[in-house]
């Protein structure tokens, strides 16, 4: 997939590192938000970091300010933890993105209009011993990565009632 605009990551830093980094190969500039991202990639002029935790009283404003100094946004990654309120105000500031969230096994559905994003929900992987493990960050990366190359929603592992 060629360049063809700027791109956010919101959380991406840990788990979904390597989906942000193939997101920044396939854009022109990436706008990480996490709160030690400018620890990501130093000197990595792909990135754009803006150090900001979304549970901090400016994470809003700090996003907003840095969105209004990014070329629009085609597509966006997002790891939040109850992402509903965030959801809320940021949406409308993406609205030619294509949006992925990635939502943990237990997570709700957040509420939001219709084809705003995309989900990428977390389950876990048997093994061969009839037990069950986490994913791996490559297995949750692939996942990401599906999504917003294909625009559909899905599940990385299987989904079980604990």
């Amino acid at each position: 997939m060629a360049a063809r605009g700027s791109s956010l990551v919101i959380g991406g830093t840990g788990m979904l590192a390597q989906a942000t980094r193939w997101l920044a190969d396939r854009s022109t500039a990436t706008l990480l938000v996490a709160r030690r991202a400018s620890g990501f990639a130093p000197g990595d002029r792909r990135f754009a970091p803006l150090d900001s935790d979304w549970t901090g009283p400016t994470f809003r404003d700090d996003l907003v300010g840095a969105l209004s100094r990014t070329p629009r946004v085609d597509r966006a990654l997002l790891w939040l933890h109850e992402p509903e309120p965030i959801l809320a105000w940021l949406l409308p500031l993406l609205p030619q993105a294509r949006v992925v969230l990635v939502l943990g096994s237990l997570d709700g559905q957040p509420q939001a209009p219709a084809g705003s994003f995309i989900s990428v929900r977390l389950g876990s992987q048997p093994t061969t011993g009839g037990g069950w493990r986490w994913l791996t960050d490559q297995e949750i990366s692939q996942g990401a990565i599906a999504a917003l190359t294909s625009g559909r929603s899905g599940i990385v592992g299987e989904l079980r009632r604990v």
